[in-house]
């Protein structure tokens, strides 16, 4: 049986915060205790499913004793500690007992071990970190937003690919629509990497919305965001920081203004779904073979659940299969090896 592993000693909870999830997961009916497998210290795990009143004995627990910090640098956690609980999962995925990969660690870290550990999806040249946001419409998906930030028009052509695949697969939405970041809506403007990417895109079997400026974006009109790895991880932190600040403000002013508590609650009841990161789990990584996803640092519980909930559904619809399928039937030109 292929599993789902999940990173039990990543993110600033853990392990508390992952098995929670894990615990979550199972009593909401995401996926089962036998189809779960957690890698970190085995001893310290298992207590932990333990005291979750987890059945200990169905989900594997797979010894990673070398327990990154924060001060690890991907390097160090590659060369230093090799049997971290990153490196661990990562290759369980590689040897094909799992399917799916979690972790709230080290971004580099996880992306380091991945790309290094796992294949490239065939047609597939670079990785790419695709991050689910809630719009008006829709949830959309970026891409991507920090695994490289000096793409070519030939990667961000098979973002609009890989995005598409994901997005009808995990959404269920047949023909997601794809637009691609751009400071105007007119087919002229941008820079030269966006005006050749977009061209290319063009012709790719997807459907193309063209352009879209940032305050569009939040709309949900387009499923799918393709952009570089710079401007996508100013987008993604930039959002989460206006986020926190509008519901700081929103919440002083309800209080201020005497608006009953209960009240209050309700309001941030229907919101906070809206705009809270746990809302899907986290990031995934796109183009690498296997389904792996980057939790934020700070995820708790839900995060993890939903994460567990995606990755699965990920797996499911045969994801990756149809990445490679469409990357198959594109033409696009050769990039630079080098770039």
């Amino acid at each position: 049986m292929t599993k789902v592993v999940l990173d039990g000693m990543g993110g600033d909870h853990a392990p508390d915060a992952a098995v929670a999830g894990v615990a979550m997961a199972i009593d909401r009916g995401f996926v089962a205790a036998s189809e779960l497998a957690l890698t970190g210290p085995e001893a310290q795990l298992r207590e932990a499913l333990a005291a979750q009143n987890l059945p200990v004995h169905e989900i594997e627990v797979h010894d990673a004793p070398d327990v990154l910090t924060c001060d690890d640098s991907p390097m160090d956690a590659l060369k230093k500690k090799p049997r971290n609980s990153i490196a661990v999962g990562v290759g369980l995925v590689k040897a094909g007992h799992g399917g799916a990969f979690i972790s709230a660690g080290s971004t580099g870290t996880v992306v380091g071990a991945a790309t290094l550990g796992l294949k490239k999806l065939k047609g597939i040249r670079r990785p790419a970190i695709a991050a689910i946001i809630h719009g008006d419409k829709n949830p959309f998906l970026v891409l991507d937003v920090g695994a490289s930030t000096q793409p070519k028009a030939t990667d961000l052509a098979q973002y609009a690919l890989m995005g598409a695949a994901y997005y009808a697969g995990t959404l269920e939405v047949a023909d997601p629509r794809v637009g691609i970041l751009n400071i105007g809506s007119e087919e002229a403007k941008g820079n030269p990497l966006v005006r050749d990417a977009r061209a290319l895109i063009k012709e790719l079997p997807v459907q193309f919305h063209g352009n879209v400026e940032g305050v569009e974006i939040f709309s949900g009109e387009c499923h799918v965001i393709v952009t570089d790895g710079f401007t996508g991880n100013v987008l993604l932190k930039s959002s989460e920081g206006a986020a926190e600040y509008l519901l700081r403000h929103v919440k002083g002013a309800m209080a201020k203004a005497g608006v009953d508590p209960a009240m209050m609650q309700t309001v941030f009841a229907d919101v906070m779904p809206k705009v809270d990161f746990s809302e899907y789990g986290g990031a995934l990584l796109l183009g690498v073979e296997g389904i792996v996803t980057i939790c934020h640092g700070r995820s708790q519980a839900p995060a993890f659940a939903n994460a567990i909930r995606f990755a699965k559904r990920a797996l499911e619809s045969n994801v990756n299969q149809h990445i490679v399928q469409a990357a198959g039937q594109a033409t696009l030109p050769a990039a630079d090896t080098n770039g």
